[in-house]
């Protein structure tokens, strides 16, 4: 009996129910390593070895990889072992619920009628049913905590320049906007499991020479935190750092509704610079999405995108003062609780209500700093949860108060 014998029969059980894989990987007997018997996912974004790479098209089921991305690598070299890849919004593009052309919806486990985000919807349900250990997606306005948050599971968007990166689709290497906001990290159902894998993936790589290489941990820092206010999940979060010893207060975070907006029309340029061809390619579907993207979140002309690399520039070091004084920073990951699944897709204003919601994931990813997402608790059935904000390369005093706020959640899967 092989090692993942029982494994492989959960997600036999499970994925028909959940759809939260795409495809199931062959898987060998025996692993070595630190990580050995460990399964993940990976977003289907994400190059696997000998798998096809199909950002949620059924037309590129035939885009077969040669080669792991660095950190499906870096987690092989250290025993874990890439079960299958995971669902996602067509594209990365189709919208905020967990759907694609190739695969459908993905279910979420807490409520069927609730979505359970996006765009790494599938690896949070993965992780959140037991399917897997962790799961591997990426993040360029919360498309990492969000479904964390709404599958009551664990995330962490590390800090610019941290890990390798390797999803990219349609041209050598990505364009400028996703070059500085787009990163990979992962998910768990622990804290303590995101600090195993974020050390793993730490280090400089010639592939990436965006990677900066400093240590995975940094020396200690005064356990101070500020929090949001306003939201009581926030402020209930804030009050177990205190209980914990930390030391809290309000702040108000930097320029978030500014950088919130300029993150996603630096998005929405290439999107709109290449709308026809996307269009033609992607079909109807996606292109709705982005057309309500568009309307909300307008491309940015030449002295508009030239102003904003400045902008940026600024709203970093602001961040960058705050988290001197404050070394972490407590808020929600969303303002809305849950929303239905293609709640979001029903028009422009409604895309832009839950850019509203998630503003300060998108303000974060702009100013490339690292974020755990983590479960607090339970409201009506569904789970709670905030963001842990901290310096740049120090994703290490963000898990440690994440690891106080930490509540373990596990929702009732059964095979229907």
């Amino acid at each position: 009996m092989g090692m993942f014998t029982e494994q492989l029969q959960l997600i036999e059980t499970l994925n028909p129910i959940y759809n939260a894989l795409t495809t199931v990987f062959d898987v060998p007997d025996d692993a070595t390593g630190p990580l050995a018997g460990a399964l993940f996912s990976v977003k289907a974004n994400i190059d696997v070895a000998r798998t096809a790479t199909t950002h949620g098209l059924k037309s590129l089921t035939g885009n077969m990889k040669t080669a792991d991305a660095p950190i499906v690598a870096r987690l092989r070299a250290a025993g874990a072992t890439p079960v299958g890849h995971a669902n996602m919004p067509t594209l990365n593009a189709r919208g905020m619920h967990t759907c694609s052309d190739l695969a459908g919806h993905t279910v979420n486990p807490w409520d069927a009628s609730k979505s359970p985000g996006g765009s790494s919807g599938g690896d949070a349900v993965a992780v959140a049913t037991g399917m897997v250990r962790f799961g591997i997606g990426n993040d360029s306005g919360g498309s990492l905590r969000l479904p964390a948050f709404l599958n009551g599971v664990c995330a962490l968007k590390p800090s610019y320049g941290r890990y390798p990166q390797g999803a990219v689709f349609g041209q050598a290497d990505p364009s400028f906007p996703t070059q500085v906001m787009t990163v990979e990290g992962p998910l768990a159902r622990t804290v303590a499991d995101l600090r195993l894998v974020h050390d793993l993936l730490c280090g400089a790589d010639p592939a990436d020479p965006r990677v900066v290489p400093v240590p995975a941990s940094g020396p200690p820092a005064p356990r101070m935190a500020g929090f949001v206010p306003g939201d009581p999940v926030v402020e209930e979060a804030a009050k177990r750092l205190v209980d914990a010893g930390y030391e809290v207060e309000p702040v108000e975070a930097p320029r978030v509704d500014e950088a919130a907006e300029l993150s996603l029309r630096m998005i929405a340029t290439p999107i709109a610079l290449g709308y026809e061809q996307f269009a033609a390619f992607a079909g109807e579907e996606v292109a709705l999405n982005a057309r309500h993207l568009l309307k909300v979140r307008p491309a940015l002309d030449l002295a508009e995108f030239l102003a904003v690399t400045a902008t940026r520039l600024a709203v970093q070091r602001e961040w960058a003062r705050l988290l001197d004084r404050w070394p972490v920073l407590v808020g929600p990951v969303s303002t809305i609780p849950s929303y239905e699944p293609d709640q979001d897709r029903r028009s422009p204003e409604a895309l832009a209500g839950y850019f509203e919601a998630t503003k300060l994931c998108e303000a974060t990813s702009f100013a490339g700093l690292p974020a755990v997402a983590v479960p607090t608790g339970l409201r009506d059935g569904l789970p709670t949860g905030v963001q842990v904000i901290s310096r740049m390369y120090r994703e290490d005093l963000a898990l440690d108060a994440a690891a106080v706020l930490e509540t373990a959640l596990s929702p009732a899967v059964s095979a229907g």
